[in-house]
């Protein structure tokens, strides 16, 4: 018995299908695979199964990380050809890792990169990002499990930059905190973002993370 770490994207089709859905369809999907789920001892045992940063509802990724207790019945590519085959159409299982040694702690991820693209309202501007990446702070408010408070997210956001802009869309890069610690989704830095320039104005916003970072990785 081995845990391992797949990679896997979630695409246009599936964005809308929350985090309990998604750990309800991958265990279904395993158990069609044949693949055998590794499961907790005690008087209720599950799927030994932790999902590193779960999506938000509506938001697409080329990069997700989930680490899994299997049997060791099969190969990784084994693993992962069984369970694509058992999947949905828009969730795809990249790679799969067998972990040996030390584990890889998926709570330590701390950063995740994102394409924002961003349609603008009529007459806006894209965003003048060197105003706001000289700002020595962004106050915005943002929801916390005590109630909505006032929190400055300038310290958590490592890259920003301005990638195109054609026919209203501009679209952007984010590098942003993600995890335990702090976690700042792209759509709060729009807002802040169009609190520091009044000529930028979004009417709709298509937000993909591109991949979560692992420790030690950037």
């Amino acid at each position: 018995m081995s845990k391992y770490i797949l990679k896997y994207t979630r695409d246009e089709r599936v964005k809308y299908v929350s985090h309990l859905d998604f750990i309800r369809l991958f265990h279904r999907a395993v158990r069609r695979s044949g693949v055998d789920f590794l499961f907790s001892e005690g008087f209720n045992p599950h799927p030994v199964m932790t999902v590193a940063m779960p999506l938000s509802v509506g938001v697409t990724s080329g990069g997700e990380y989930m680490k899994v207790g299997f049997t060791d019945s099969f190969t990784e590519e084994e693993i992962k050809n069984r369970i694509n085959c058992a999947l949905p159409p828009g969730y795809h299982i990249e790679s799969v890792y067998r972990l040996k040694g030390k584990e890889i702690d998926l709570t330590k991820i701390n950063k995740a990169d994102y394409t924002v693209m961003a349609e603008l309202k009529k007459g806006a501007a894209p965003c003048d990002i060197d105003r706001v990446l000289a700002s020595d702070s962004l106050v915005v408010m943002k929801k916390t499990k005590s109630g909505t408070k006032p929190s400055d997210i300038r310290p958590y956001i490592y890259a920003l930059d301005e990638e195109q802009y054609a026919d209203g869309v501009v679209t952007y890069k984010m590098r942003l905190a993600c995890g335990n610690d702090y976690n700042l989704k792209p759509e709060t830095v729009i807002s802040a973002m169009e609190e520091t320039d009044s000529g930028f104005r979004t009417s709709f916003l298509c937000i993909h993370r591109d991949r979560l970072i692992l420790p030690g990785e950037e």
